[in-house]
């Protein structure tokens, strides 16, 4: 199968475009402003595309002529979003608008899975979780929004061209090469302090909420299988089963380190003026339809991302 993926510059997108050509497909691995180093991806396929340019992303797309699309390009980061709503919504609304109509334009008859988020649902009460599709779209912050937009464009383009889009709502997700999230940071501060001995302290946030979280080979795997089986015009989500509070992911963390001595300092910069105190989502419909299940525990996870960053240099662990 010919696979064209947007935002392989990125953690899930490098992963995706790597199992991919694992398992014999032909892909295009389009990125811009990557997030993770390009140097780790010298083997891929890649090509720099800005899925805000039309030009762009027409000419990239037609030469390359899909048979399937993964669009996971963004501004993915919720914090940023606040710093620079403006981007965001270029980024993850026009630029969403952008692949879609060259796809419309030059095949629309290629399936395509669109990377959501659990960032959708914003607050959601205590007795809506684990929280079901059916759950209404309240985001907390202008990347929450930009990914509502980006599902409904998708959806969009399937109710009034018959494209076969397929969002889905991807909850917390972390692996090898990811930053920005609670566990990649406490990994990273832990290889950080195991190499300077003089210091013990590990900057947090707040320990006290939940989080599933899942594999990006599970999350990668789970898409792929949506790709097979998945219905066009439907909503899916995709998470891990067990709700982690920070505190046991941080303890998991520090029990695998060389050090036994490293203790949690609140920093009140980590601290968001809003935080859902669950996020926690139902993967059931994806379960039923694919037979999709995560295989790879929390702790397994660890191991792999305490490998990954202590094989980098100190300036990778700054965080």
């Amino acid at each position: 199968m010919r696979i064209w993926i947007s935002g392989c510059g990125g953690m899930m997108g490098s992963h995706l475009c790597e199992m991919l050509l694992a398992q014999g497909h032909e892909v295009a691995a389009t990125y811009y402003k990557p997030t993770v180093d390009l140097t780790e991806l010298a083997g891929l396929p890649l090509q720099e595309v800005d899925i805000r340019d039309w030009c762009s992303v027409y000419d990239s797309i037609n030469a390359f002529q899909p048979d399937a699309v993964f669009h996971l390009a963004a501004q993915s980061y919720p914090a940023v979003s606040w710093q620079r709503p403006v981007e965001t919504l270029e980024t993850n609304v026009i630029g969403t608008a952008t692949v879609f109509e060259a796809i419309r334009r030059i095949n629309p008859l290629i399936k395509v899975i669109v990377a959501g988020s659990s960032a959708e649902y914003g607050l959601v009460n205590s007795d809506k979780i684990p929280v079901t599709e059916e759950c209404p779209l309240l985001p907390l912050h202008p990347y929450g929004v930009s990914k509502v937009a980006t599902e409904l464009l998708a959806l969009q383009y399937w109710a009034n061209y018959g494209m076969k889009s397929i969002p889905v709502r991807i909850f917390n997700c972390t692996g090898s090469r990811k930053v920005g999230d609670a566990p990649s940071d406490f990994v990273r501060r832990t290889v950080w302090l195991e190499r300077h001995p003089n210091e013990n302290g590990i900057r947090v946030g707040n320990l006290d909420t939940r989080r599933t979280i899942v594999d990006v080979r599970d999350l990668n795997r789970g898409m792929m299988m949506l790709l097979e089986h998945g219905v066009a015009g439907e909503v899916y989500n995709l998470g891990g089963s067990t709700a982690y509070p920070m505190e046991d992911i941080l303890r998991r963390v520090l029990a695998r380190s060389t050090r036994k001595d490293i203790n949690p300092r609140v920093d009140p910069k980590l601290i968001r003026p809003t935080d859902e105190a669950v996020i926690w989502g139902d993967s059931t419909k994806l379960s039923r339809v694919t037979g999709w299940q995560p295989r790879i525990s929390l702790d397994d996870t660890i191991e792999n991302m305490l490998e990954y960053w202590r094989s980098k240099p100190d300036g990778a662990l700054i965080v």
